[in-house]
């Protein structure tokens, strides 16, 4: 019981050392996966009616049902489909959430984040919904690079 006790104390402590650099990598973790991420900017050249209609459009092409906005307020707001997820136990949603800000020089800035829904099965035991900012630059560059192509076309229909 005497050896087992100096054995347990050594692996105590290279525990409780190696711990506190792991505990700090959770937290760093938590803090960033729960901290407000700021919106992606992006300015086109037009006026905030026609990059409403593009975005409208983006919006539908890209899988997203307008749930709120419009063009005098100068926002959209709407949400996919809901799927489910990994484990056919839970579902995930997105939702996008667009501000027009007009500039000058005939510029409109375009601010854009993008969420992701996820909801566990809490009949089982899972974790409440969760709302985390969408962190992949790429979902960000489709959205604006979609705008851009139909604000090209809302421009040429006029």
């Amino acid at each position: 019981m005497k050896n087992l006790r100096f054995l347990l104390l050594p692996a105590i402590a290279i525990a409780l050392l190696t711990g506190c650099g792991s505990v700090q990598t959770v937290r760093s973790t938590v803090k960033e996966r729960f901290a407000s991420q700021a919106p992606r900017k992006r300015s086109f050249e037009g006026n905030q009616r026609q990059i409403y209609d593009a975005a409208k459009i983006t919006m539908e092409k890209l899988g997203y049902q307008m749930a709120a906005g419009g063009p005098a307020q100068g926002r959209l707001e709407g949400f996919s489909k809901v799927g489910s997820g990994d484990d056919f136990r839970s579902s995930r949603q997105r939702s996008v959430e667009l501000r027009m800000e007009p500039m000058d020089g005939g510029l409109v800035e375009v601010q854009l984040l993008l969420r992701e829904i996820i909801e566990e099965d809490f009949a089982r035991g899972g974790a409440p919904t969760t709302e985390s900012a969408v962190r992949d630059p790429g979902s960000y560059e489709a959205f604006f690079n979609e705008l851009g192509r139909q604000l090209l076309i809302v421009k040429a229909a006029k």
